[in-house]
């Protein structure tokens, strides 16, 4: 009876010295933001579904979606993210990689004009957006670099253009490739680069987007898109599990903004030349939802009272801009800004001073309009090491997506406009996981507790072999 108590005491001393947090030191995540354990590095895969708007998981039933499902059990959401003003891509993707409004980081449109050089910003003119000129802030790329990191960018706007002379391990910039193929196609390219230490990869897919557009957010295909969507998350969470990777990376997926219909049937099509005299302004940016208007100060208010007989259209000097939407103060938005409301659609102008050119015709689903109505509202979802499982976040700000980014990699963020307190509960910290399965049981570890039931076990059979 005396030995096997020597020995209960002796297992349980041994269990207790090789589950202390000395000895397990490197599973112990870095609490404070910008600090990195090398021992326990974990890796981050940056999702980007372009025009995935915040309800489309509604549209299909959970049993349908294993990969979405498995993937905010295993992590979070928040309920939507507030989208940038102007709720376009171009400005987002460039929000989504900094942190900073609009008038910030400089890229004001889809589409906008440099009125002293003469030059353009143009979405699918890959010269016109690759000159350096139009690129001011650092982007989480050049950041991480820079702290020794290997990035590695598929379709992601302009990760190719250097900033302070610092380009990425390997980029391929953004052009329109449509269709769930080349999104499966990347990520697969992305898992790969996460199998070879890559820290940072970076996804971007326009599936969501062009359905939307195509077939409008409402249309029977948008369900399909979803499908596909979660086929392709289904196979990644697979694929780190095979490559036992899934305890080292984490996930972020977010997407730049919503959806809604432009259908004729659906919408107030206004012509912008019925109102304006287009000789008065030197350039037009943008059409549908928003546009930036270039004037000659000499013909500010003449144009403004043009602008501003128009029905369902909110018209603005630059100046009165409204502060929340942070757009006002850059050298690329201009005298007047007009912003349509959901419902109406305003057509470009005929004039050879449309950017881009007038549309022959509408898509039935569009984007840009005022980002406190809720069809543009966008997701953000992730899950991994660094995220407590099952946490739901209140709305969000699509600029507090960057600070995650830089958290997750533990590298210093740039200065940004996002807040920390809106996006902290969904973070791990001091190795505690809350909601998930396998988090410590009374804070005592899963070794720990293992090494005491068996030590309990030994002891019941010592006990019952000396009382035979």
């Amino acid at each position: 009876m005396k030995t096997s108590w020597v020995q209960l005491c002796l297992c349980v001393s041994l269990c207790l010295v090789s589950a202390s947090p000395d000895h397990h030191h490197h599973n112990m995540q870095k609490a404070s933001r910008g600090m990195r354990d090398q021992d326990n590095k974990q890796q981050l895969l940056y999702i980007l579904l372009d025009g995935f708007r915040w309800d489309y998981l509604d549209k299909v039933p959970v049993s349908e979606l294993p990969g979405f499902t498995k993937l905010l059990k295993e992590g979070g959401r928040a309920r939507w993210t507030n989208p940038l003003f102007p709720s376009l891509s171009y400005p987002t993707w460039t929000t989504l990689a900094t942190g900073l409004h609009a008038e910030y980081h400089g890229i004001v449109g889809n589409y906008f004009y440099d009125p002293v050089d003469k030059d353009i910003f143009s979405l699918f003119d890959t010269d016109a957006t690759g000159k350096s000129k139009w690129w001011t802030a650092e982007p989480l790329w050049t950041t991480a670099e820079k702290a020794g990191l290997k990035t590695a960018q598929y379709l992601w706007s302009r990760c190719d253009v250097p900033f302070d002379g610092v380009t990425t391990h390997f980029c391929e910039y953004f052009v329109k490739i449509p269709g769930k193929d080349i999104f499966m196609q990347n990520i697969g390219r992305g898992l790969n680069k996460l199998s070879e230490g890559y820290d940072l990869v970076q996804v971007y897919t326009e599936h969501a987007d062009n359905t939307g557009h195509t077939y409008g957010p409402d249309a029977p295909n948008i369900l399909q898109m979803v499908k596909d969507l979660d086929d392709v998350i289904h196979y990644l969470l697979t694929q780190l599990q095979e490559r036992e990777l899934t305890d080292k990376v984490n996930i972020v997926i977010v997407s730049d903004h919503g959806m809604t219909s432009t259908a004729s049937e659906d919408v107030n099509m206004i012509e912008l030349d019925d109102y304006l005299d287009s000789s008065l302004v030197e350039h037009i940016a943008d059409a549908g939802a928003f546009m930036n208007i270039k004037v000659p100060q000499q013909n500010v208010d003449k144009v403004y009272e043009q602008v501003s007989q128009m029905p369902s259209v909110n018209a603005y000097r630059r100046e009165d801009v409204p502060e929340r939407f942070h757009y006002s103060n850059n050298k690329y938005i201009h005298e007047i800004i007009l912003q349509a409301d959901m419902g109406t659609f305003i057509m470009g102008s005929r004039s050879g001073k449309q950017l881009p050119p007038r549309y022959p015709s509408v898509s039935l689903g569009g984007h840009g309009y005022n980002p406190d109505y809720q069809n543009m509202k966008g997701i953000f979802f992730a899950k991994g090491p660094a995220f407590n499982c099952e946490w739901l976040l209140e709305p969000i700000h699509v600029v507090d997506v960057y600070q995650v980014l830089t958290h997750v990699l533990g590298i210093t963020p740039q200065p940004h406009n996002g807040t920390w307190s809106r996006v902290e509960p969904a973070f791990a910290f001091n190795n505690e996981r809350k909601g998930c399965n396998a988090a410590p049981i009374h804070g005592l570890s899963t070794s720990l507790v293992a090494c005491l039931v068996a030590s309990f076990l030994y002891s019941v059979y010592t006990l019952y072999t000396l009382r035979r």
